[in-house]
C-alpha cells in the first residue's frame, strides 16, 4: 500500500542529500501503519470469529485456516514496526517512539523493545563477524532440505516458539543462563540495567485481566484462537524465513554490499514474507536512519549510482530462498 509520506524529490542530488531527505520521520505514516495492521486483524478476527464462525463447518475451518495466516502475517508486520521503533524510527522524540513501538507493536507480539534493540544495533555494528549476535541465526544456512524442512514442521508445530521467547523477552529462571550464552557475559551485565520487562509484564497483566473481566471465557478462547496459535504456528515459520533470508548464504560476507539481500517478490505473497517493505534489507543496513516506507525511493537511487559499481546484492525471492537449502537425495 502506498505510504502517505512518499518523499518528492525533483532531481538527482547526491546521494549524501538523498539519504537526508529520506531519513525524515513522518509520524503520520508510522500512526498509518500501526493502524491499518490493528484494523486488518480486526477485520479478519470478526469475518472468522463472527460471521464464518467454526461451528458453520468446513467453510468455517477453512475461513479460520486463513484467518490464521493473515493474523499471523500482521504479527509479522508489527515485529517490522517494532524494528522500526528499535532504530528509533517511529518519531522524532523518543519517549514517544519508545512507547508507541511498545504498546502497539513490540508488547503484542512478546517482544521487549529494549532487549532487541540491545542485540540488534550489535547486529548492525558486527554484521557477519564473531561479535554479532544474529550471527547464529544465519550463518547455518544452507542447511540440508532434511534438517531445514525439520526446522518448518518445528515451526509450523509450535515447537520452536519458546526459543523465539528467549530471544525476545526475559522469562523468570529461564533466559539468564540462555542470555549469558547468546550474548556473553559481558554484554549480558550490560544489558541487565536497561531491561524493560517491568512494562511488558504490565502491559500483559492489563490486556489479560481487562480481558478476562470485560469478556471472560469467550475473550480468553478468541485469545487463544485468533492471537496465540497463529504466533506460536504460522508467525514463526514466516519469522523464520525472513531472518534466514537477509543474510543467509550471501555472496561475500565481509563486503557491506554483498553481506546482506534485498529480495523482490509478487506484492501478495509479501504481505506474509516480507511486510512493511523489510525486503529492503540491504538498503536498511547500508543506511539504517532511512524509514521503511522511504527504502524503495533508496533502491532507486543506490540503483542508479551506487550498485552497479558495488554490486549491490539484490535479486527475485525465487531466486533467494532455493539458496538457504541444500537438496538431499
Amino acid at each position: 500500500m502506498q505510504s502517505p509520506a512518499e518523499p518528492i524529490l525533483t532531481e538527482t542530488p547526491d546521494l549524501r542529500q538523498v539519504v537526508k531527505v529520506l531519513s525524515r520521520i513522518k509520524v503520520v505514516a508510522s500512526l498509518y501503519h500501526i493502524v491499518e495492521v490493528w484494523l486488518v486483524i480486526a477485520a479478519t478476527v470478526y469475518i472468522s470469529a463472527v460471521l464464518v464462525p467454526l461451528h458453520t463447518g468446513i467453510l468455517g475451518v477453512f475461513v479460520y485456516l486463513m484467518a490464521v495466516a493473515v493474523v499471523a502475517s500482521r504479527q509479522h508486520a508489527l515485529m517490522v514496526l517494532t524494528h522500526e521503533g528499535i532504530h528509533k524510527r517511529l518519531s522524532r522524540t523518543l519517549w514517544v517512539n519508545d512507547w508507541l513501538a511498545r504498546l502497539a507493536a513490540a508488547c503484542p507480539v512478546f517482544i521487549s523493545l529494549a532487549k532487541w534493540r540491545f542485540i540488534h544495533l550489535y547486529h548492525h555494528q558486527y554484521t557477519y563477524t564473531a561479535a554479532d549476535p544474529d550471527r547464529a541465526i544465519y550463518a547455518r544456512y544452507p542447511l540440508g532440505s532434511k534438517k531445514f524442512l525439520r526446522l518448518l514442521l518445528r515451526d509450523l508445530s509450535g515447537l520452536n516458539v519458546i526459543g523465539t521467547l528467549k530471544y525476545f523477552v526475559d522469562i523468570p529462571l529461564v533466559t539468564s543462563d540462555f542470555n549469558r550464552r547468546f550474548l556473553g557475559e559481558t554484554r549480558a551485565a550490560q544489558y541487565r540495567p536497561i531491561a524493560d520487562m517491568g512494562a511488558f509484564f504490565l502491559y500483559w497483566t492489563v490486556m489479560l485481566g481487562g480481558g478476562l473481566y470485560w469478556g471472560g471465557r469467550t475473550a480468553a478462547l478468541l485469545f487463544v484462537l485468533y492471537w496465540l496459535v497463529p504466533y506460536c504456528t504460522v508467525t514463526q515459520v514466516f519469522f523464520r524465513i525472513r531472518g534466514a533470508i537477509e543474510h543467509g548464504n550471501v555472496p561475500d560476507p565481509e563486503n557491506p554490499y554483498r553481506q546482506t539481500r534485498t529480495y523482490f517478490m509478487h506484492p501478495a505473497l509479501g504481505f506474509f514474507f516480507s511486510p512493511k517493505l523489510v525486503n529492503y534489507h540491504l538498503e536498511h543496513h547500508l543506511y539504517p536512519s532511512v524509514p521503511f516506507y522511504h527504502l524503495p525511493r533508496l533502491h532507486q537511487v543506490l540503483q542508479q549510482t551506487v550498485y552497479p559499481q558495488e554490486s549491490g546484492y539484490c535479486e527475485p525471492f525465487a531466486s533467494s530462498l532455493p539458496k538457504l537449502v541444500q537438496w538431499e537425495k
